[in-house]
């Protein structure tokens, strides 16, 4: 159940009229006839999205209430050509890949492609970036290489998500949420009137829900869930030209894993198993009835099979299914993983004749254990993983101009991480994997953008820019590996630098209408490889680079009434960090190699418009064509080692195509006591597989799939000097079965599918 925490600020509905000034009733709102102008922070200042020469998308409050939008994960499907997908380990961590581009992998030792911020601070981690965020005020999602801005690892783009900052005046909101499924939600809000220059708002969140699957063993139901947050935010400006924000946040979500179901036998690999058992079997016999004791390396090699009872392959053969589950079991007890994340930011903007200095100083730490069955009720294959990670970032900005014809970035970066990562694979009963990971990252960059406007060509905006970066990485592994001696110590220390420059020209043929070219560079840094097999912990994987090359256009037409936006691309990917499975029998472990070169191409259109009063249309579509041109082959048991094995490789979560549509339509005001409004919207996206390389493709292939979601609302009613709102919603109206997640395990395939439909009430509480 949510913690009562997350309910305590209701009893301020009780006394806040003894505090609040008397309101005149609110005016009903008027039906939309134009566009909304939506302010962004994409370039580190603010400007109209219309404005910003970047392909990208931008939610605000409203818009994120009605996708259901809480956290990162909620956001998949509504950008095209985006990818956000839960790692295995964790349903904390998420796989996240724009343009084809990005990391299927959660290490503490290995970076993201696709960079995440909150309110401007860099999260290193993907880990936990499925916890509630509470009081999103707005979610921007830039594709395409970010190096010179955003730095380091944004080589697929990046992911802003902005907090509501406090008003200043006196307010109070309540959500409460309930649906099939035991759903249940509350959302509380808090802003204090300013107070000797000082305001603060208080957010809190809480949500749970039943299991996906019901466990038919005593313990809790798979992926059930108990999530909460909180966060609070002050605001200080005791001069115009000063502004001190302060926020700390924190998050917990608690709740077993996945199920991961047996989906179909690899019949191939099923007749292997089956005949190597027979054979270790037989020699196991001849050397127990000549009185000899079987070597250990024979007992290992039989365990590894995971032989229970006499036969392994049956046994997952009449697991066997395709379709959802709605029972299941663990071999092992089915236990809570637990991830909580917390931080703190200060930022501090100052105003001056020399422009805005801006100082942005974060801390911020997590910590994650994890607990993973493979085996759908059978001893084969479970993890269980402890995460402690803490980050320390501090980032100085300079922002002006001439008031005229010359705007400019400029900015120095410091960021500090250390993480602890302990992990323990067993297979078959079988310790097969205990490690535990030191790492320590540090990252210097300084960087600037300037954008002149000749007065000879005013129409023209010219935009350079640089960032030079500096990544010092250490990691110590201490492992015990059944392939290797019993106490294994290995330490690396390796130091990267890069420098990314970009070029953007952007033309504005008139106030509607601009196009843009641009040469932008990408860089991912190098690190150490924790699940690695022994042999190639050392030397540590190099940087990767993207450069890429683009071009857009933003229109608006019909007086403010429809908008559309495109932009294609081009983009050449150099030294790619392969992740490469050299034995599919022991998929907990994986090597890096700068080993492949890729080329990425495609597009991205956004459509907006406003044909009627009230109705608000959006379209948005986006092609991406992902080969590998390049890979050399890194296994040295296979034939085709040293080889490029290009035409057998697929890039990882690239969908050809996705797309969305969405239906907004506000009713006109019929009803005395309310404004109606409907909102109906439609994603899909194409086939993918969720790994590079595999001797069994099919094992990690995630086929099409489409989701339709609805909200119906009733708002502005007004009872007792409040604003009340009602809304009925649903998730997956089409009870659609997809997979989230497959992965071959040699002898059968598994997979846990996406959510089935969910529907539910939210009552909101406001004055």
């Amino acid at each position: 159940m949510i913690r009562s925490a997350c309910g305590a600020l209701p009893l301020i509905l009780m006394f806040a009229p003894l505090l609040a000034a008397q309101d005149a009733p609110k005016a009903p709102s008027q039906r939309t006839t134009q566009l909304e102008e939506i302010v962004v922070t994409a370039q580190k200042k603010k400007e109209l999205l219309q404005d910003t020469p970047i392909s990208m998308a931008a939610f605000t409050d409203e818009s994120l209430e009605k996708m259901g939008v809480e956290n990162l994960g909620d956001v998949a499907g509504f950008v095209p050509n985006v990818d956000i997908t839960p790692f295995p380990n964790s349903r904390s961590s998420l796989v996240v890949f724009m343009r084809g581009v990005g990391n299927n992998d959660s290490q503490t030792t290995q970076d993201p492609a696709v960079g995440v911020y909150i309110d401007g601070v860099y999260l290193g981690r993907t880990v936990g970036l499925t916890s509630e965020v509470a009081d999103l005020a707005r979610v921007e999602v830039l594709r395409g290489p970010q190096g010179t801005l955003y730095g380091r690892n944004t080589t697929g783009g990046a992911i802003n998500m902005i907090t509501a900052k406090p008003n200043g005046v006196f307010g109070v909101r309540q959500v409460v949420g309930m649906g099939n499924r035991g759903h249940m939600l509350l959302k509380s809000r808090l802003d204090t009137p300013m107070w000797h220059d000082l305001a603060a708002r208080i957010s809190l969140i809480g949500s749970a829900r039943d299991g996906l699957v019901n466990n038919i063993d005593d313990g809790p139901d798979f992926a059930e869930q108990d999530k909460r947050g909180a966060r609070v935010s002050l605001s200080w400006n005791p001069d115009p030209a000063l502004t001190v924000d302060y926020a700390w946040d924190t998050s917990e979500d608690r709740g077993p894993q996945q199920f991961y179901q047996v989906l179909r036998i690899n019949e191939d690999n099923a007749d292997l198993a089956l005949a190597t058992q027979a054979l270790l079997q037989q020699q196991v016999d001849e050397l127990s009835s000549g009185g000899i004791t079987p070597p250990q390396e024979l007992v290992n090699a039989l365990a590894g099979l995971a032989v229970v009872n006499g036969t392994l392959v049956p046994q997952f053969r009449e697991r066997a299914s395709e379709s959802r589950l709605s029972d299941g079991e663990w071999f092992i007890p089915v236990e809570d993983s637990v991830t909580e994340v917390s931080g703190h930011t200060l930022t501090a903007a100052w105003n001056t004749g020399l422009g805005e200095f801006k100082s942005i100083s974060a801390w911020r730490e997590l910590n994650e254990s994890v607990v993973q069955d493979y085996g759908a009720g059978v001893e084969w294959f479970d993890v269980a993983i402890q995460i402690d990670h803490q980050q320390l970032s501090q980032e100085l900005q300079w922002l002006g101009g001439n008031g005229a014809n010359i705007d400019f970035v400029n900015g120095l970066y410091f960021f500090e991480e250390d993480g602890v990562e302990h992990e323990v694979d067993v297979i078959a009963g079988s310790e097969a994997e205990n490690r535990t990971i030191w790492s320590t990252n540090r990252a210097y960059a300084a960087y600037g953008q300037l954008t002149w406007t000749p007065r000879a060509m005013p129409r023209l905006d010219v935009t350079l820019g640089g960032r030079y970066t500096v990544d010092e990485r250490e990691a110590r592994k201490t492992s015990i590996n059944f392939e290797e001696s019993p106490d294994n110590t290995q330490f690396g220390a390796e130091r990267w630098s890069n420098f990314t420059p970009s070029v953007t020209l952007n033309w504005r043929w008139s106030d509607t209408l601009s196009t843009w070219v641009k040469g932008v560079t990408g860089y991912k840094s190098g690190g150490f490889n924790v699940r690695s097999t022994e042999q190639n912990f050392l030397p540590p994987y190099d940087e990767e680079q993207m450069v890429s090359y683009e071009l857009g256009f933003k229109s608006n037409w019909w007086a403010n009434r429809l908008q559309l936006n495109g932009a294609a691309f081009y983009s050449d990917y150099e030294d790619m960090q392969i992740q490469q499975i050299l034995d599919n029998s022991k998929i907990f472990l994986t090597d890096v190699f700068n080993a492949g070169e890729s080329r990425v191409a495609g597009f991205e259109l956004d459509l907006v418009a406003v044909p009627l009063a009230g109705l608000n249309l959006a379209l948005s579509y986006g092609y991406t064509d992902a080969e590998f041109t390049r890979v050399i082959d890194n296994n040295p048991d296979s034939d085709s080692f040293g080889q490029d094995v290009s035409a057998i490789y697929t890039m990882p979560y690239a969908p050809e195509q996705t797309w969305s549509a969405t239906i907004d339509y506000q009713f006109p005001r019929w009803l005395s006591f309310a404004e109606l409004s409907a909102w109906l919207s439609y994603r899909w996206r194409d086939e993918r597989y969720g790994t590079a390389s595999n001797p069994d493709m099919a094992g990690f292939h995630l086929d099409q799939y489409g989701l339709l979601d609805a909200r119906l609302s009733l708002s502005d009613m007004q009872a007792f000097d409040l604003d009340i709102d009602l809304a009925i919603w649903g998730r997956n109206l089409m009870d659609e079965e997809y997979l989230v997640h497959s992965i071959s395990q040699s002898y059968f395939h598994a997979g846990t599918f996406g959510e089935p439909r969910t529907y539910g009430l939210e009552l909101s509480v406001a004055f």
